[in-house]
């Protein structure tokens, strides 16, 4: 619900395709830890707190703009070899399956107005239907439980230090930088609408509310920008359209949900994930230049791939400072 209300919010506010999506590091210890609900919470609350400062001091446009663009195309690449790898893994739980969901996206690509994503998720609820995963005898009308919980200073301090900072610096390379350039390249007029600050005020006070009610930690990200791209969404219409459809789903349906996302085919899922890493690749080929490319943006793609998208950031500006002052030639800023 809280998901739904942000995105109805932002399809208003930005006439954009700029979805928010839960905060990887934070949600990876918090998995892999088994965090207690109050720690989640937060830790988010915490991730508010910065973006929230950060975004009224508006220093964060003058960091944004000084980082060179080839250092972003390298993210960029960075982040569709990660969507393509687990794109990949999940394809090959059933190759037929996700043989047949690419040549949907294919078909879709000679038939325009072919909603492909729409086609796939509807194919995704009849698998499961026929497999048994999902019964109309569990279909049933259930208004959720809302509790309400007040951030912990202690989970707070302990979730910052533990996963909150590392996220941080994840955010500020994937949203603030990655995010608005490729907003700026798929939507040239719009998309320069965006900012630094506007993006950091838009975490802050979704991460100071949302906790309040059970909200998890959330965050701009390019790879959400480019999947809604990458399936035919153009406005902010189709984030509306989303918010409404998630609200719908949590106020009514929110006792089946958990199962429906666990029983669907990852093999749909893994063919619209490879297909928005393609586009991502292609985005980062834009103001290609063979040196700087070798150099370094592959460098930045492989470090983002095999360690984190932070380290693939620090690599590629090394790189660029290292080769800005032996050759000032071979760099273009």
């Amino acid at each position: 619900i809280c998901l739904g209300i942000t995105n109805i919010i932002l399809g208003i506010k930005h006439n954009l395709p700029l979805p928010v999506q839960p905060q990887k590091t934070i949600g990876t210890v918090a998995l892999s830890q088994s965090w207690t609900k109050s720690l989640v919470i937060s830790t988010g609350f915490g991730t508010g707190i910065i973006w929230f400062l950060l975004g009224i001091s508006k220093k964060l446009n003058i960091i944004t703009r000084k980082v060179p663009i080839i250092i972003v195309r390298g993210i960029q690449l960075g982040l569709g070899l990660i969507l393509g790898w687990t794109a990949l893994q999940w394809m090959n739980q059933n190759l037929f399956l996700a043989l047949l969901s690419i040549l949907i996206i294919a078909i879709s690509f000679i038939y325009k107005k072919m909603p492909s994503a729409i086609i796939l998720v509807a194919l995704g609820i009849v698998i499961m239907i026929f497999t048994g995963d999902l019964s109309f005898d569990n279909i049933s009308f259930q208004f959720p439980q809302i509790d309400f919980y007040f951030p912990n200073l202690y989970d707070l301090l302990y979730g910052m230090l533990v996963a909150g900072i590392g996220q941080l610096f994840l955010t500020l390379t994937n949203v603030m930088i990655a995010t608005i350039i490729l907003a700026r390249d798929l939507f040239p007029e719009r998309g320069k609408t965006l900012d630094a600050n506007t993006l950091s005020l838009n975490m802050g006070y979704i991460n100071l509310l949302s906790p309040f009610v059970g909200g998890i930690p959330l965050c701009h990200g390019s790879g959400g920008l480019a999947s809604q791209y990458a399936f035919g969404a153009r406005t902010g219409g189709s984030m509306i359209l989303e918010g409404i459809i998630e609200i719908i789903l949590g106020v009514f349906f929110s006792n089946i949900l958990l199962d429906i996302f666990r029983a669907f085919p990852n093999s749909i899922f893994g063919s619209m994930l490879f297909y928005t890493a393609i586009l991502l690749g292609e985005v980062s080929l834009k103001e290609f230049d063979r040196k700087q490319f070798v150099l370094i943006v592959i460098p930045t793609a492989l470090t983002c791939f095999l360690l984190n998208i932070s380290i693939g950031f620090g690599v590629g500006l090394g790189i660029y400072l290292i080769l800005k002052l032996k050759n000032k030639n071979l760099i273009k800023d």
